[in-house]
């Protein structure tokens, strides 16, 4: 994603650009309608009391992002503690999936993992005020963005680029780091449940470039692969709609989005795959572009989707308390038991 330059009004709408789509990389593209269509309400409209409490959140958000990032981490690691002890529901469920996906460990060593994961998920709130409210080039100095040439020659080569992610605690930052590619990157996104983080997030996401696409609009994916445009596409989490099939994913049954394979046979777009990495120190994070998958599609969804989920995996290796396991991700395998309850 590269610096915004869509022109706000008083009332908080973007203005959109109109006639063909600009190519990935070029001016054009940066005046593209950012949100996909989805209005930016005036966040006026957001005042009366039942909002408070996202605002207050938000508030504290952007204070933490203020600090010093060496105490953002000591901070990240002592509430890390208190929510492990705290939200026993996320806690239940995480263990629950290591338990599965990691049955080698002993209980002592996946504890250890799930409490690191806790402390993730609270470096991901700093790091979400990381990439909405800091403008003082902290964020570009922290990351390191890897195998960027892949990505130049396949643009190079007119191919759309579908750069083939999956949900770890640093999402916010791996999407926010395509900056440094130097191209115009497009991202898909589920819609918070919530009005006002919904509006909140698109703000804050778009500010530094790029358009964000709702999941409800998926046909806005395929328009730009097949005009030459990159889209970071992260399929991994449970689904259940039309066409899911069941791959395993850490050697469990999973219910599995076939998606990438549509959309790679209906475009011709690469496939690269991206990786990100926390780096254990919490100095900074490492995220990787890798080489065009060969021979994807192979003509066979379900191959497909487990060569995806083996990128996964040896991502997962490399830092596993940063995948997301605090949600029911092998809930509601056709034949199976619940393994949450």
């Amino acid at each position: 994603m590269i610096p915004a330059m869509n022109q706000t009004d008083s009332a908080g709408r973007t203005g959109s650009g109109s006639g063909p789509a600009p190519r990935a990389g070029s001016v054009e593209a940066a005046r593209l309608d950012l949100t996909c269509g989805v209005p930016l309400i005036p966040l006026r409209r957001f005042l009366a009391p039942r909002w408070w409490p996202v605002w207050i959140g938000l508030g504290i958000v952007r204070a933490l992002a203020a600090l010093p990032w060496g105490l953002q981490g000591a901070l990240a690691r002592a509430l890390g503690a208190v929510a492990w002890h705290v939200a026993r529901r996320e806690r239940r469920i995480t263990t629950a999936n290591l338990r599965l996906a990691i049955p080698a460990l002993d209980a002592a060593a996946r504890e250890r993992i799930a409490r690191a994961h806790f402390r993730s998920l609270v470096y991901a709130l700093f790091e979400t005020g990381l990439v909405w409210f800091d403008r003082r080039g902290r964020l570009e100095r922290l990351v390191r963005l890897e195998g960027r040439e892949h990505l130049d020659a396949a643009v190079a080569a007119g191919r759309g680029v579908l750069l083939l992610g999956a949900h770890f605690t640093t999402n916010e930052i791996a999407a926010a780091a395509l900056t440094q590619a130097g191209h115009f990157v497009e991202a898909m996104y589920k819609p918070a449940g919530n009005p006002l983080i919904h509006q909140l997030s698109l703000r804050g996401r778009t500010g530094r470039g790029g358009r964000m696409i709702p999941s409800d609009r998926f046909v806005e994916t395929l328009r730009t692969l097949k005009r030459g445009g990159i889209v970071l596409y992260a399929p991994d989490q449970r689904f259940d709609g039309d066409g899911a099939i069941v791959v395993p994913l850490f050697g469990v049954p999973a219910l599995s989005n076939p998606g990438t394979t549509f959309v790679v046979r209906a475009t011709r777009c690469a496939v690269l795959p991206y990786s990100q990495r926390r780096l254990p120190d919490g100095s900074g994070y490492v995220m990787t572009i890798g080489a065009p998958l060969a021979d994807f599609p192979s003509g066979d969804a379900t191959k497909d989707v487990a060569r995806y989920h083996a990128l996964i995996e040896a991502a997962m290796r490399e830092a596993p308390e940063q995948y997301l396991w605090s949600y029911k991700r092998f809930k509601g395998v056709p034949g199976l038991p619940d393994p949450y309850r």
